[in-house]
C-alpha cells in the first residue's frame, strides 16, 4: 500500500514540477520557483521510498534501490544550485540535465514501484 501511495505522489508531484519546470525555464511563471522545489523534493522522497521498498522485499533489487537513492540525491543538488553553475550562454546545459534528472526520478520510480507489485502478485 505504502508502495503504491509513493507511485502515485510521484506521478503527480513529478508532472507537475515538470509542468512547473518548463514554465519557469520559459518565463512565464517566475514567481512559482518555491512550488516547483517543494514538487521536486515530493517527487524524490516518494522515489526514496520506493528505494527502500526495493530494498527491503523478498523481490527487490539492490542494483534499483541504491541507483534510486543516488539519482534522488543527484536531482536535489543539481536543482538546488542550477543556479550558481556554468552561469551564462551554456546554463541551459545545466538545465538539461536537471530535466533529464527529473525525468530519469519518475522513470525510476515507476519502475521500482512496478517491479516491486510484481514481485508480490507472482
Amino acid at each position: 500500500m505504502v508502495i503504491r501511495i509513493a507511485s502515485a505522489v510521484l506521478s503527480l508531484a513529478g508532472l507537475l514540477a515538470l509542468i512547473l519546470g518548463l514554465f519557469y525555464w520559459t518565463g512565464t511563471a517566475l514567481y512559482l520557483l518555491q512550488m516547483h522545489m517543494l514538487l521536486g523534493f515530493l517527487a524524490v522522497g516518494a522515489l526514496w521510498v520506493i528505494g527502500i521498498g526495493q530494498a527491503f522485499s523478498k523481490a527487490g533489487n539492490w542494483v534499483i534501490a541504491a541507483c534510486a537513492l543516488v539519482v534522488g540525491a543527484v536531482t536535489i543538488v543539481i536543482g538546488v544550485i542550477q543556479s550558481s553553475l556554468m552561469v551564462g550562454e551554456f546554463h541551459w546545459v545545466i538545465q538539461i540535465i536537471h530535466l533529464v534528472l527529473g525525468l530519469l526520478t519518475i522513470g525510476m520510480g515507476h519502475m521500482g514501484a512496478a517491479r516491486y507489485r510484481k514481485g508480490f502478485a507472482g
